[in-house]
Parts: C-alpha cells; structure tokens; sequence
C-alpha cells in the first residue's frame, strides 16, 4: 500500500472511530524507568544549573548544541540542517529535541550524516502508526518507539555518543521535563505524544505528552546539559497548518497558536535560530522522495546562510 492509500485508509478509519465513540480495547504507556530532569524556563544560561554528562566544564572550546524543534512531518528540514553542517565540517557536542526533533537528535546522536539520510528517505508512514481503539488517543505511539530503538541502535540515553536530552511536558506537574537517561523510543515517544491523538504516557504516576506545549523548541535544555552556543532550529512556527472548518484543522490551528507564543522567548534565546519555511504547509504528509527532498533542502539553505555566523561565535575563521 502506498503513502496516500494507507493516509486515506487512516483518515476514513479515525471518522469511524471518532463516530462511535472511540470505545473498545485501550492500552496503557507507562514508563517509570525514565529519568526525567526539570528543566528551569528561565532565558539567561547564568541561571541555569548544568546537567553536564562526562564533559569537562573547563574545556576552553565552546560547546555547540542543536536544539532541534517539533513540527511533526515538517522535521524533514532537521535533515537539511545536518546535511549543511556535515558539510562545513561542524558537529554539536549536544543534541537536544522535541516531538520531531526528538527523532532527528536521536538519530543525529547516535549515527554518521549519510545514515541518517537514508533512514529518513526509506521511512514509511505506517512504520510508526499502531492505530488505538480507545478513548486514552487514536495511536498507541509504541510501534514509534519500536522504530526508533531499531534505527538508532543503542539502548539507553546515557549511552549515545553524543550528549542527547529528550523534551516532554509534565501534564500533572505543568512543567516541561527532559529525559537524560533511558529507553531512547520511550523517550521518543513520549516527547513525540501529541494530546488528543496519542495515547499518553504514564511516568512515575504523572501524565507526560509533547514536549512542544511547553518547550517547542529546546534550547533552555541544551543550555542545561552545558551548552554554549545554540542553534534553534524552528520548522515549525514560519507557517501555520491549513486552516478549513474540520476538528482536526482547527485544532492543529489552535496549538500552532499557544505553542508558537508561548516558546518564542526561550527560542529567540539562541545564538543561531533557524527558521525555515516549509514546501508544504501539511503537518501530515511526509511525502515521498521528492517532496522530502524539498524540505530537505529549505534546511539546508537556512542553515547555510547561517554557517558564517556560526563560525563566528565558534571562533573559527572563513
């Protein structure tokens, strides 16, 4: 089955559910072996205590972080942003990510440039859509999990090689959190947990969901894993969803809004923040290779007007 039959076999099955009330077998996420760390909102890095992970506090050399930013299908962008830094020859010391952004630094941590390209081209929608009859959500979110622990290899946060922090919202606490150490697709997940269509996840008895409602785009995390410059990368709040009379788009209409507000501060906070305008304004639609190569591309362009001043902040010359 192809991309657009199996969207419209998941679009007529999500009404049916919807119709009937969403009534039947559940199930449940629960993750209590995740370690979670508060992260301080605060916009200056002086305030910040640092959660540094076997990195030296007194290495002159700063210390680079991509702070990569949800915006679901619209993540094909991180990869342009990669691509332009693979190329300059420049590699963050720390990753962090959001909902999308939590699968582009999962995969940035824990693979060369040219690997992760070729899982983003070979994925497929379905890989990671595990349809729920249950009033709970309308996709369990662990078959994305699953995709993730397959693709990146490692088993644990703590053991990527590249220091990696994963961004949820702490729904019981109303918080934003960062997973440090763990399972990496339970974190994934987690952070990728959209309310009101994935199912939620249970953590030490909180509700945690994306991390974009607090945290769309991590940068107060980078800092507090010992950051000194940060790139932003935005994918998400250049162009808003398209805006018809359903639920759905209006809803997605809605978050763009609160999220896209409410995080600006902490995103302008960054010394690079990219914000590259999506080929297509569709959060759904991944596409296929030309439609990814598309928004690979816009990542790529902003990023590479970026880079000179990039080198700048990391004192290096032309």
């Amino acid at each position: 089955m192809n991309n657009t039959a199996f969207k419209k076999v998941v679009r007529h099955f999500i009404s049916l559910l919807l119709l009937t009330g969403l009534y039947g077998c559940s199930t449940v996420n629960k993750y209590d072996d995740l370690t979670a760390v508060d992260i301080n909102m605060v916009s200056t890095a002086e305030a910040m205590p640092q959660v540094l992970h076997g990195r030296s506090s007194k290495d002159d050399k700063p210390k680079l972080a991509i702070a990569f930013g949800g915006g679901a299908s619209r993540g094909m962008m991180h990869l342009g942003v990669m691509k332009a830094l693979e190329e300059a020859g420049i590699k963050a010391d720390i990753v962090t990510g959001t909902s999308v952004g939590s699968i582009a630094a999962a995969l940035y941590s824990s693979h060369e440039y040219p690997d992760v390209e070729r899982k983003m081209f070979e994925f497929a929608e379905h890989e990671i859509v595990d349809i729920n009859l249950s009033r709970k959500g309308l996709i369990k979110g662990k078959a994305l999990a699953r995709w993730v622990n397959k693709h990146t290899g490692y088993k644990d946060i703590s053991d990527l090689p590249v220091t990696t922090g994963i961004v949820a919202t702490n729904l019981t606490q109303q918080k934003a959190v960062m997973f440090t150490a763990g399972d990496i697709g339970e974190a994934v997940q987690t952070s990728s947990s959209v309310p009101g269509v994935f199912v939620p996840i249970y953590h030490n008895e909180d509700i945690l969901v994306d991390g974009g409602v607090l945290s769309l785009v991590p940068v107060y995390a980078a800092r507090q894993l010992g950051a000194d410059i940060v790139i932003a990368v935005d994918v998400f709040c250049s162009l808003p969803p398209p805006l018809k009379y359903t639920a759905v788009d209006t809803m997605a209409n809605t978050f763009w809004i609160q999220s896209c507000i409410a995080t600006k501060e902490e995103i302008d906070s960054a010394e690079i923040v990219l914000a590259p305008v999506s080929p297509d304004p569709s959060l759904v639609n991944f596409g296929g290779s030309v439609e990814r190569t598309a928004a690979m591309n816009v990542g790529y362009q902003a990023m590479k007007q970026a880079l000179p001043e990039l080198k700048a902040h990391l004192g290096q010359g032309d």
